[in-house]
């Protein structure tokens, strides 16, 4: 039954108890009537102290409407699809377990929503914060890759070249049900971090003829620790870019055709930024933005190989 909640907002963790904590504080500091919205944990099976965190919390905030729930299927999708099921409210507002929000957060995304009934797929700004200072080895360029999305101060559609992003993104139950779910063969599946869910899961929804709208007040700042800052992690990340985009377009050998040689594209253009990089002086920099695209090619073509 659907309750007179407005929104819920859906926070799909895996083994991220510290950041679930902090994310969780903020969201029971919210200017938001607490009437106006739930909070729905999904737990995609965390071995740390997740489900601790959680019942701290929900004894510390017996006013608050909070769930949590555990998705035994391992992967991020099968999570988003768990809380489409769950949620008690026909809105779902998918946020990351480690963002830090502001106190006025849920009711900047309730007066988009009353302010924009018609709207059904909306994605809000995200900016990027470090737990220690920014590396100055990350080219500008490549800060999407942490979280970074700012299209602007205006509210607007998305351009067909955009879309809204996991960590901040509001969907209206009636589009799962015209356009099905979330792809569980893309999206983080524990430790292998695919991706591309969001990208197919907007490309249904547009092909379906709805509108984008990109909502910047409606923000969030994404934290990035040290663990996301090594060599390795970022290696594994930049493959498994790579492979989700394979694995996107599995069916759709032309268009598979047309990314690979746009691969190609990016590859020689960042060949001329890295050029600039240097020029500046940040070297780290301009290796950087250069060792990402290979790292994306190899993950794209590794999938042919049958690296999946």
């Amino acid at each position: 039954m659907i309750k007179e909640t407005f929104i819920t907002i859906a926070i799909c963790t895996y083994n991220r108890a510290s950041y679930l904590r902090d994310t969780l504080n903020d969201l029971a500091n919210q200017t938001a009537e607490n009437s106006q919205f739930e909070i729905l944990v999904i737990d995609n099976n965390s071995s740390d102290q997740t489900q601790e965190v959680c019942r701290k919390f929900q004894e510390a905030n017996s006013n608050l409407q909070f769930r949590v729930v555990k998705e035994k299927k391992q992967g991020l999708s099968y999570a988003r699809n768990r809380a489409i099921e769950e949620a008690e409210t026909d809105t779902l507002l998918y946020i990351d377990d480690d963002v830090e929000l502001k106190s006025d957060f849920v009711s900047a995304a309730i007066d988009y929503m009353n302010r924009y009934p018609e709207a059904v797929c909306a994605g809000g700004r995200i900016f990027v914060r470090f737990d220690e200072s920014e590396p100055d080895w990350i080219p500008d360029e490549l800060m999407p890759m942490f979280g970074l999305h700012d299209l602007g101060d205006d509210e607007r559609f998305y351009p067909k070249t955009n879309f809204p992003r996991g960590g901040n993104m509001l969907i209206k139950k009636e589009v799962f049900d015209t356009i099905g779910q979330f792809d569980t063969d893309l999206g983080r599946i524990g430790k292998q971090l695919l991706g591309s869910e969001e990208k197919a899961f907007f490309d249904r929804a547009r092909e379906h003829g709805y509108h984008l709208h990109y909502w910047p007040s409606m923000s969030l700042h994404h934290r990035i620790g040290q663990k996301r800052l090594t060599k390795e992690y970022l290696k594994n990340q930049s493959i498994g870019i790579g492979l989700s985009e394979n694995l996107r377009l599995k069916e759709l050998p032309g268009k598979k055709a047309v990314k690979l040689l746009s691969e190609i594209v990016k590859f020689t253009g960042s060949i001329i930024l890295s050029i600039g990089y240097l020029m500046r002086g940040r070297t780290k920099a301009a290796s950087f933005i250069l060792q990402f695209r290979i790292w994306v090619l190899r993950g794209f073509l590794k999938a042919d190989r049958g690296g999946v």
